[in-house]
């Protein structure tokens, strides 16, 4: 791919990096007019094969480094994550990521509709063992650093939805809140853990 970015980038007149996983892509340019020429080559090359640019996914994003006392810069999304700026410890604005919203909220539905289909079709063990399955999937994923509170939302809710759909199997079968605090005492979910660390 390095030669094909450098037909892209001969004219450039700061440096360049590419990011890229299948046909999903993000170019980092150190000057925004960088990145106008190469959206507008990449544009007329494909043009010449008949394809095109999705539009929706298809924007140029200042992610400069925000000022002292700015309460941060643009955002982007790439690969499930949002990208944005925040603060270090000492509070100096560092780049960070998180599950972006809208993969947060996809992730959850696919619960939701797997959880309301199993609940009558298997017993409550196994049931209970395919979702620690699913949720440490999930943290296996998006376990990278900063991302800590999202992970803890995504089991949060993720749970809530289990508890709920449990429920509906039966009025004889069904949990009371603490009830089903002790059954997940002694069969733990698993936790947030930092997988990949970006400093």
């Amino acid at each position: 791919m390095g030669g094909r970015l450098q037909r892209f980038t001969q004219h450039c007149r700061k440096e360049v990096a590419l990011f890229r996983y299948a046909d999903d892509v993000v170019i980092c340019c150190e000057q925004e007019g960088d990145a106008g020429r190469i959206l507008k080559a990449l544009r007329q090359r494909l043009e010449r094969f008949g394809l095109g640019l999705n539009d929706e996914k298809t924007r140029v994003v200042s992610f400069a480094r925000p000022s002292a006392g700015s309460n941060g810069g643009t955002a982007f999304d790439f690969l499930g994550f949002t990208f944005y700026w925040g603060r270090s410890l000492n509070g100096y604005p560092i780049p960070k990521v998180k599950t972006s919203g809208k993969r947060l909220r996809a992730s959850l539905i696919r619960v939701r509709e797997w959880a309301s289909t199993v609940r009558t079709r298997q017993g409550l063990l196994a049931i209970w063992r395919t979702f620690c399955a699913k949720i440490r999937g999930h943290l296996r994923y998006y376990g990278v650093s900063f991302n800590h509170r999202a992970l803890e939302m995504f089991i949060r809710q993720a749970t809530r939805i289990m508890y709920k759909w449990l429920n509906r199997r039966s009025q004889r079968r069904s949990f009371s809140w603490e009830k089903f605090q002790r059954f997940m005492d002694q069969r733990p979910l698993p936790r947030p853990v930092v997988y990949v660390s970006l400093f």
